[in-house]
């Protein structure tokens, strides 16, 4: 049976993120692509203002996959940034991605009861790029050279998802 998981992040995750964020096809990816020292990783989870951030571990039947994630959380404009980076590289192009993404999304728009997600990403970042698009981000405007900004409204997100969360139940058989 395939099984999927969602679940917040703890002290003991803390390297396992720290080694995932520090692998090349992550970090090239990242806007601040600095390695992480453990130090800096242990001070960052202390610091973690848990009502601005909060970090999830998906898994794939028992086993961590990667992180996705919801910061800038203001609660008055009732907006988010949202973020994702799948850690093992056996499932770059996995399912679980896209089935990690909707369960941040709708958590946020659901039950968070916000309203707008911004992402900044960099150009040549094309799979995040697809990906957001198929959230229903929409192109904003271009920051530097390298960055754009995009907008997801949750009317647009609701109206996108659905084909994916159709796709999650009916081919893949797993529960959004």
């Amino acid at each position: 049976m395939i099984s999927a998981e969602l679940r917040a992040i703890t002290v003991e995750d803390i390297q396992l993120l720290r080694y995932w964020r520090n692998l090349d096809h992550v970090r090239s990816q990242m806007i601040d692509g600095d390695l992480i020292r453990k130090e800096n990783q242990e001070k960052w989870f202390n610091d973690l203002d848990k009502n601005k951030i909060k970090y999830f571990i998906y898994s794939f039947n028992k086993k961590d996959v990667g992180n996705v994630n919801i910061s800038k959380i203001d609660y008055k404009k009732k907006t988010f940034e949202a973020g994702i980076f799948c850690g093992d590289v056996t499932f770059l192009d996995h399912w679980i991605n896209i089935w990690a993404c909707i369960k941040i999304y709708d958590y946020s728009f659901n039950e968070l009861k916000l309203q707008k997600s911004y992402a900044t990403i960099k150009n040549e970042n094309l799979g995040a790029l697809r990906l957001n698009k198929s959230l229903g981000y929409i192109f904003n405007k271009k920051i530097k050279d390298n960055l754009q900004y995009l907008t997801l409204d949750k009317e647009d997100y609701l109206k996108a998802s659905g084909k994916i969360k159709k796709y999650l139940i009916d081919f893949v058989k797993i529960k959004v």
